[in-house]
């Protein structure tokens, strides 16, 4: 991407990687109130904080998901996450990657809306 290129947000947003690791987030989230790995992301500014807060994020979630049977994010997810960060900017991406995780899915709307 050349520095005339418009940042597309789909880009980023619709990235495989981005989905995965706000998946793991939001589980992380509702399931063990992880909220110190989201103000982490959130204040993440530089590459070296992303890195960091990442590397904090996957420690946490790997205690988490030995005990719940979840499945952790992939090496190529990581590795793809740093390459949008590289080319995109730690903010967009954490963006993206904070958005996915406080998101419903669609499995949850149809749950909520049948109870209805």
């Amino acid at each position: 991407m050349s520095q005339h290129e418009p940042k597309r947000l789909v880009d980023v947003f619709s990235d495989p990687a981005v989905r995965e690791f706000g998946s793991a987030l939001r589980r992380a989230l509702r399931g063990n109130d992880d909220y110190a790995s989201l103000m982490e992301f959130e204040f993440a500014e530089t590459p070296e904080d992303f890195a960091d807060a990442l590397r904090r994020f996957l420690r946490r979630y790997e205690t988490f998901a030995r005990r719940e049977h979840l499945r952790r994010p992939s090496e190529t997810a990581l590795e793809n996450i740093a390459r949008l960060a590289d080319i995109y900017g730690v903010r967009l991406v954490r963006a993206a990657l904070i958005s996915h995780a406080l998101c419903r899915v669609e499995r949850e709307e149809e749950t909520e809306g049948g109870e209805q």
